[in-house]
């Protein structure tokens, strides 16, 4: 038996679910997590904005910015050196002596106003002379009869620079005992000051020169170093 109007239904069904589909929105692509070493889903942390500000002064500090504007173009300007006149020292004696030690002492005061105060010593020790007998021992040879001569062991120098006012050695030197052989010394007080000059000394010549700078335009003839003989 046929069951009218139920084909015309079954195709209004029909063309309302394919209008139905069409409008539908397909779904959206989900990207993939990261995946970790061990296989698991690695998770995105985002990294959080600062919150706070660091200025360490100790190796930054605020400053003005310089100025931009137009650069100005320096020239390097060449002068001539300048020149430079060294005037060469000129020295006055103050002392000059020769004296014989016996055992004896000399002393000098005088005050350094402008240093150095250089005291120049040559020196001649006593020398002794010895005559040595040797005989031999045998008939056939004669005796044999040698000379000789060196600085007398009681030989010796000494200059003692002291502070006049409290007696403390600044400077020292000598010759013979605890000090060298030298026959020609230098010495130099290179500090202003009243100082007390001992010399002291045995069987020994000593000639004996101080100088000091003269004054700016003293007439004065200049003073050269102590010549020793050879």
């Amino acid at each position: 038996m046929k069951v009218p109007g139920v084909f015309p239904a079954i195709v209004v069904v029909l063309v309302m679910c394919l209008l139905c589909s069409g409008c539908i929105t397909p779904p959206k692509e989900t990207q993939a997590a990261p995946v970790g070493p061990d296989g698991a889903k690695a998770t995105t942390v985002p990294t959080a904005s600062p919150t706070q500000k660091i200025i360490d002064t100790r190796y930054v500090t605020p400053a003005t910015p310089f100025p931009t504007g137009t650069p100005v173009t320096t020239r390097p300007t060449s002068s001539p050196p300048p020149n430079f006149t060294v005037e060469p020292t000129v020295y006055k004696v103050i002392y000059l002596n020769t004296i014989d030690f016996t055992y004896s002492v000399s002393a000098y005061s005088t005050t350094v106003e402008t240093p150095p105060l250089i005291i120049e010593m040559c020196l001649v020790p006593k020398m002794v002379t010895r005559n040595i007998w040797y005989e031999s021992r045998y008939t056939t040879r004669e005796d044999v009869y040698t000379t000789q001569t060196y600085v007398s062991p009681a030989s010796y120098f000494e200059i003692r620079v002291r502070d006049k006012g409290t007696g403390e050695i600044v400077e020292k030197d000598g010759f013979g005992k605890t000090y060298s052989v030298d026959t020609r010394k230098v010495l130099q007080v290179r500090t202003s000051g009243d100082y007390l000059i001992e010399f002291s000394g045995n069987d020994i010549t000593a000639t004996l020169q101080m100088r000091i700078p003269a004054p700016p335009g003293a007439n004065v003839t200049p003073a050269g170093t102590l010549v020793c003989p050879s």
